[in-house]
Parts: structure tokens; C-alpha cells; sequence
């Protein structure tokens, strides 16, 4: 009796290993398709035949017909029998009596495996950014700079005044990618439920290099000017925003960097640089200092793309202190959000080491305790010696697009009065 318990403690053990944390150790990609995570099956390959459901904690593969728990999942994924996938997950030999500990040549091959699967896996994602950063380079490259219609719609949005240059652009049928359909061959690809107008931002990395693009799709019959897109089969809103493309470590720069006021570039890079999450974000303050005379041509004004990415991750994840979500049982937890000492290892916007004054924007609609966190991130991430970095708040509820007034009440968006 013991020995039954102390096996079936073994098995549960094995069993409450997650197939997303299996997968992940072994350097598996797998890409986001609704509930699902799906890819090639590292066995037999394929596109997306591959398929995780991580609510229910289960796999498979339609190819090759099998799936189940992590314990199946090792079993298909090393061709092992039972005890040995056992073995593999809780790195324990079974109880005595219940089999036998791989043999140390047997580990070593399949960890070999393993380091060789990871290798490929990175190949081949590296080959996949690298084809979508092309296939996005010929959008942007497609399209138009200045266009009437982005004009319009920054327009709508309190009277932004368009970025000076080519920072933004106009494609007038960009495709809308969401979810995922049969293309006959019994695979499915990326389904496009629209086409239209869109306005274009260019990402670009540290070095200056494209990554990719932020798109903004635009309906100039709607009051806000964005476009209303719903999921086809559920109705759900969509968003009118998407970045695609490699947006860690990436930035959208509105106001070109190093222009001095003849237009030539400057000897020096940046001595400000004025950053916050989302382009109209950015744009607001830029066309508020613009109208009252306070812009300086060696400015920069970066978008971050998205609120994490202006420092990056945080090193450890902290209780919310009020949020709360149930669990399983219906009680109330706390929930834990990433915390404000960064992750320096993680990719960021990057900022020049020119740069010696960073002011950060920070929204007042977003929930604040996580804005606040990412924001204390990246002041701590984008420190340094004769370096002032502070940040600069909206109003509670508002943003910066918000505050921005016509032009004869324009007031100073870092409180100075005009």
C-alpha cells in the first residue's frame, strides 16, 4: 500500500506539470490562435497541426491522430513509455519496486535532443519575424507619406497636428488580421475580416533598423475617426490599433531625432527626449509645446508602442493592492502585476546616450496602479549619470489628448502657463 501511494504521488506529481511549461522548457514556439496555442508538431511538422489548449491543460496533434496530458505529451514528444515520461517531468526515478532510472547515456542523448530542438526552434522563429519584418517593410515602403486623410483623423482627435516628415503614413486598403481559417489543404492561415485606410507608424529598433509597424485603421464617418471593426462569428469589438512585427525593444519616433532648425541632421544626438505609450499620446504634448513656441529642434518624441515596453519587464511580479479575482472555488484573490524594479536583461524603447533630460507621460485613464509600476520601471530602467528621467501625469481620467485645447486656450501640457 506504501508502495502504491508513494507511486501514484509520483505520477501526480508528473501529471501537475503544466504542457505550456513542458513546452516552454523545451524551446518549443507556439503562436496565440484564440484560446489555443498551435504551430508544427516537433515530431512530424506541419504548420499548426500542433495544438495546446491551455484552460483544460491538454494537447495534440491531428496529424498524428494522439494528445492528452503532459505525461502523453512527453511520451509523444521523446517516444518514451510511461514510466520514463514520468521520470523525465519530475526529474525522480520511480519508487523502489516500480521500475528502473534512465540509463545517465539515455538522459544525456535526450538533452542533446532537447538543446538540438531548441536550435531548430529558434531558426526557425528567427526565419518567421524575419519573413513578417520583410512582408511589413513592403507595406510601409507602399505607402503614402502626408495623406488628407491622416490629417483628418489626427484632426478629429483635439486638433493634432500631423508628425513633421514621413514618421506617419497612409495605406488605403490595409488587411485586418484576426483569428484563423481553412485554406483547403486542411491547414488554416491568418484570416483577414477587413480591408481599409489605415495610418502607418514605422518601429525601428536601437540601431534605427525597421522591426515593424503600428497600424491605426480609419473611418472618417465615425466621431472619433477610428474605424469599428467586430469579430465576424461573435460580434466582439476589435480593436483599430495593432502592432505587428518585433515591438520589444522597438519605438515609434514621430519627431525625427538630431534636426537642428535648418533641417540638417546635428553634430549630437538628443538632449531631450519626451516618450510616453501611444502615438496621439506623444503627439498631444508635441502639438501643445508646437502651438505655444516651447518645441526645441534637437527634441525628440518617441511612442513606446504599448505601456510595458517603456521600461520593459519587471524582475518579479507584486499583489495588486485592491485588485481581486475569483479562484477556482469562488474566493477572492489578490491578483499579482508586474512589480517596479525592471528586468534589465529584458528588451526596452531605447533612448540615446545623448539624451539628458527624459520626461516620461503618463496617462490618467489607464489603471493607475500598473501605470504607475511601469512607469517607475522606466524611470529606474532609463537612469543615468547627468541624466534627469521624471514623469509627467494627466489628470486623474484623462489622457494628454484630453488636455490638448484649441489653440487659444492652449495650455503648457508640463504646467507652465501659456
Amino acid at each position: 500500500m506504501t508502495r502504491d501511494l508513494a507511486f501514484a504521488d509520483w505520477v501526480a506529481e508528473a501529471r501537475a506539470i503544466s504542457v505550456v511549461q513542458e513546452v516552454g522548457r523545451r524551446g518549443i514556439r507556439l503562436r496565440k490562435a484564440g484560446g489555443e496555442m498551435v504551430g508544427p508538431c516537433p515530431v512530424c511538422g506541419g504548420s499548426d497541426r500542433f495544438g495546446l489548449n491551455t484552460r483544460k491543460n491538454l494537447w495534440n496533434c491531428r496529424h498524428c491522430g494522439v494528445g492528452g496530458d503532459v505525461i502523453g505529451l512527453v511520451m509523444h514528444l521523446d517516444g518514451a513509455d510511461f514510466l520514463a515520461a514520468c521520470e523525465t517531468l519530475t526529474g525522480q526515478p520511480p519508487p523502489k519496486g516500480e521500475g528502473h532510472r534512465l540509463p545517465p547515456e539515455e538522459l544525456a542523448a535526450r538533452a542533446a535532443q532537447r538543446t538540438a530542438e531548441q536550435e531548430r526552434s529558434e531558426k526557425t522563429a528567427s526565419f518567421f519575424r524575419e519573413k513578417e519584418r520583410r512582408a511589413l517593410y513592403a507595406m510601409w515602403r507602399q505607402a503614402m507619406p502626408q495623406h488628407s486623410m491622416v490629417a483628418a483623423y489626427l484632426d478629429r482627435r483635439n486638433g493634432l497636428a500631423p508628425a513633421p516628415g514621413t514618421a506617419l503614413r497612409f495605406l488605403p486598403a490595409a488587411p485586418y488580421f484576426h483569428g484563423r481559417e481553412e485554406d483547403g489543404r486542411g491547414e488554416t492561415r491568418p484570416r483577414i475580416i477587413h480591408r481599409g485606410p489605415a495610418m502607418l507608424a514605422a518601429i525601428t529598433g536601437a540601431d534605427g533598423h525597421f522591426r515593424g509597424l503600428h497600424l491605426t485603421w480609419i473611418d472618417l464617418s465615425q466621431a472619433d475617426g477610428k474605424a469599428v471593426l467586430a469579430d465576424p462569428e461573435t460580434g466582439e469589438l476589435l480593436p483599430a490599433r495593432k502592432a505587428r512585427g518585433s515591438k520589444q525593444g522597438g519605438r515609434i519616433v514621430l519627431v525625427r531625432a538630431g534636426l537642428c532648425a535648418a533641417g540638417q541632421p546635428a553634430e549630437a544626438g538628443p538632449a531631450r527626449m519626451v516618450a510616453g505609450e501611444g502615438i496621439e499620446t506623444v503627439l498631444s504634448v508635441w502639438t501643445a509645446l508646437r502651438r505655444l513656441g516651447a518645441d526645441e529642434p534637437g527634441d525628440v518624441f518617441a511612442a513606446g508602442v504599448d505601456l510595458g515596453n517603456l521600461g520593459g519587464k519587471a524582475i518579479e511580479t507584486i499583489f495588486h493592492p485592491t485588485l481581486r479575482r475569483p479562484d477556482k472555488a469562488g474566493r477572492l484573490q489578490p491578483v499579482r502585476v508586474p512589480g517596479p524594479t525592471p528586468d534589465f536583461e529584458s528588451l526596452a524603447m531605447p533612448v540615446e546616450d545623448s539624451v539628458r533630460e527624459l520626461l516620461l507621460l503618463g496617462d490618467g485613464d489607464s489603471e493607475p496602479f500598473l501605470t504607475q509600476m511601469a512607469m517607475r520601471r522606466a524611470e529606474a530602467r532609463h537612469a543615468a549619470p547627468g541624466r534627469l528621467v521624471r514623469t509627467i501625469w494627466a489628470p486623474a481620467g484623462k489622457d494628454f489628448n484630453d488636455m490638448l485645447a484649441p489653440p487659444a486656450r492652449a495650455s503648457h501640457p508640463m504646467g507652465v502657463a501659456a
